[in-house]
């Protein structure tokens, strides 16, 4: 026999014998585990490893006790504030069997021969389960619905403050929302023992913030005209019309076009019929009167030194605008376009008071003060404590939470301005103080509460 023919036949034997020896130890671990929880296994902490079901289920049930139905859940706002319902409206409760029967099964898998690292790290380093539970999310959900009207807050858009030929940025504030899903999964992955749920909130942003006046700090132009205020018809399309082109931003090297900020000039737009300019005379038709907006606004973006992309004049002159100063729309053939050529935002202020449409341009202009005004919040939190007493009218191992409790918190608010990016001012405008309340839990006998339980 040949020396590698020996050596073959020497590992094979090693190998058939380490297979047996594992196999039968393996088989030696599950004859002696039969129907026991493996040594190493906890469930949230506490140790039922070497216990049998009963026991296991047993001692789970002492030392993580869960509330009973009528025990309160607390669902906590951001501000502390608490929601009170009840464990039994929404069908929460805990699974002791369950988690028992998951933990003898992992236990089963783990004394497989083919399972031998799975055997040695829970034997060396353990492996905690999480405490099974469950509960009705068709009916958490319900009860979320219920609470969303009072916490939603839309948002609040930017605002621009204009006294004369200066600006006051209010800064924009964004708005919040129930968040359904997030709420539900807070409750399911609540740890053991805790009964306050912290409700979960989806913010929603302004359409115009604080950053997109960034950089506005002074009007570059006004231009004014006049108009009949006794022709209703024209007068509401002069309106509409200003309405729609006011507080529009563009942003540097934006084009704006008259023709998309107004839309089609038909009936379905809230548009009426007044005299209009076609083939050198007046004849009504939808819209008439918007054209003095954009001859307006033609004006204020050419005292403002802003780029005219295009621009079309009347067929006949008109009285409210110096000759070849106005500016026409036609459908969606004649346009008026002009492009932000400067390195910031510009603002366009479109204001109708008695009889005159007023336009304003408002951008940058070097050495003009910006001024922002934002609300700023200092919050500090006292938890509340928790207090346990003993109930004889409970089972042991029931929990049942009599008073929630309530978290103190200090919220001071404060109106701060900024001048070109710095802090001028901080005024105090509320500071709100609420004490913490104790927590008061009830428990049945044989609850561990580590000794602080008042009989």
């Amino acid at each position: 026999m040949n020396k590698l023919k020996l050596t073959s036949i020497v590992t094979l034997a090693l190998g058939i014998h380490l297979l047996v020896s594992i196999s039968l130890s393996s088989a030696a671990v599950k004859f002696y585990y039969q129907d026991t929880i493996l040594p190493g296994t906890s469930v949230q902490g506490i140790e039922i490893g070497g216990l049998k079901y009963q026991e296991a289920v047993e001692k789970l049930t002492q030392a993580l006790p869960w509330p009973d139905p009528k025990s309160l859940l607390v669902l906590v706002d951001p501000d502390g504030q608490p929601t009170d319902i009840h464990y039994g409206d929404i069908q929460y409760q805990a699974d002791y069997s369950l988690t028992v029967k998951k933990a003898l099964e992992l236990s089963e898998q783990a004394t497989s021969w083919q399972n031998l690292f799975c055997l040695l790290s829970t034997l060396q380093k353990g492996r905690d389960l999480p405490l099974l539970r469950s509960f009705d999310t068709a009916a958490f959900d319900k009860v979320l619905h219920q609470l969303a009207e009072r916490y939603y807050q839309s948002p609040r858009n930017a605002q621009l403050i204009l006294n004369g030929d200066s600006v006051t940025i209010v800064q924009d504030i964004k708005g919040r929302a129930l968040d359904n899903p997030a709420t539900i999964k807070q409750l399911m992955d609540l740890p053991v023992q805790e009964h306050r749920v912290n409700l979960q909130f989806r913010t929603m942003e302004p359409q115009i913030r604080a950053v997109d006046y960034q950089g506005i700090n002074s009007r570059l132009a006004i231009f004014v005209t006049q108009f009949e205020p006794n022709n209703q018809a024209r007068t509401h399309n002069i309106r509409l019309a200003s309405q729609l082109i006011n507080n529009s931003i563009l942003k540097p090297k934006e084009l704006f076009s008259l023709n998309k900020a107004l839309g089609p000039r038909i009936q379905q737009n809230g548009y009426l019929q007044a005299p209009v300019i076609i083939n050198n005379k007046l004849v009504p038709d939808y819209g008439g009167g918007v054209c003095q907006v954009g001859t307006t606004l033609y004006n204020s973006v050419l005292l403002a030194g802003l780029t005219v992309v295009e621009r079309v004049p009347h067929s006949l002159p008109v009285p409210y605008a110096p000759a070849g100063k106005d500016a026409t729309l036609a459908g969606d053939l004649i346009d008026f376009k002009f492009l932000n050529n400067t390195e910031f935002p510009i603002l366009i202020n479109s204001q109708i008071q008695q009889g005159k449409v007023l336009v304003s341009i408002f951008g940058h202009r070097e050495g003009a003060t910006s001024r922002l005004i934002r609300i700023a919040t200092e919050r500090t939190v006292t938890k509340a404590s928790r207090e346990y007493i003993e109930q004889a009218t409970l089972s042991p191992g029931q929990v049942r939470v009599q008073r929630p409790g309530r978290d103190g918190y200090q919220l001071k608010t404060y109106e701060v301005t900024l001048e070109n990016g710095k802090e001028v001012r901080r005024q105090l405008i509320s500071n709100n103080v609420v004490e913490p309340e104790a927590e008061i839990i009830a428990v049945g006998p044989k609850v561990n509460t580590k000794g602080i339980v008042k009989k």
